[in-house]
């Protein structure tokens, strides 16, 4: 069995063009270069203890991790993928379940962050990944909330900085001019998408903004700040053009 890789990179390089006081804020492109062979636990832990932080950013939102081929395909239960967390040492052990559309849990674990555990996969190295998902209830599948997306960034970039030798991370706080990558102004943030080759827009009320799709990704730009945290992501051409509330409250597709 091999070591799996649950965050989106380990080294990161970063594009950040100049800008005149009178021109637009240039996007802010962090993209990964590497995936880390393995990930401990503990680098987990530090996304999920950034979902705890910045939770205000999405308060009716849970987190799980996504599973999906290297080249972007969303795993699903024929693929067979079974994962566990495990110690070196061989003093913790535990199966982490994978349900069929792909989509797992991961828990707080005293005895595996203790253990130094690191996640398991029973595939070759290199053919899957995984990412974080945050996500609220009540959207269909292709529509992403952008406070949704907001926290999903610091759970990955918290993860991701984990792995990450400290000079590495200092030059890319010195890069950006913060730490909070994430909440740079103009930071673009890559989002997968349910398949290649979509079509995607962001919407608030009346306004749109198509968005920048590369392969099995939507570059969602959620440093801006004019757009807020309800604004909607729709994904490929068969998006709504509209979302309603059903009697309770939640949201639907529009007839």
């Amino acid at each position: 069995m091999k070591r799996m890789t649950l965050a989106m990179c380990a080294l990161l390089v970063c594009t950040l063009p100049a800008a005149h006081a009178d021109e637009p804020v240039p996007a802010v492109q962090v993209k990964g270069i590497a995936d880390p062979e393995m990930h401990s636990y503990r680098s987990v832990a530090a996304g999920l203890d950034a979902f705890d932080a910045h939770r205000a950013l999405a308060p009716h939102a849970t987190l799980r991790f996504r599973m999906r081929h290297a080249e972007g395909a969303p795993a699903n239960a024929g693929d067979g993928l079974k994962l566990r967390l495990a110690s070196d040492d061989g003093s913790f052990q535990e199966n982490v379940p994978i349900d069929a559309a792909g989509l797992l849990t991961v828990a707080r674990n005293q005895a595996a962050y203790d253990a130094d555990a690191t996640f398991i996969l029973n595939q070759k190295n290199g053919l899957y990944m995984g990412h974080p998902e945050v996500r609220t209830a009540g959207l269909p599948d292709n529509v992403r909330r952008l406070g949704d997306l907001r926290l999903e960034c610091r759970v990955t970039i918290a993860i991701v900085k984990d792995q990450m030798p400290f000079l590495a991370k200092a030059a890319i706080n010195s890069l950006l001019l913060t730490s909070d990558w994430c909440g740079k102004k103009g930071f673009h943030f890559d989002v997968p998408a349910p398949r290649a080759g979509v079509r995607a827009v962001l919407r608030d009320g009346e306004r749109s903004r198509p968005l920048e799709t590369h392969g099995w990704k939507v570059t969602v730009p959620i440093g801006d700040t004019g757009w807020p945290d309800d604004a909607l992501v729709q994904i490929d051409e068969g998006a709504p053009e509209d979302l309603t509330r059903t009697a309770d409250g939640t949201p639907r597709t529009a007839p």
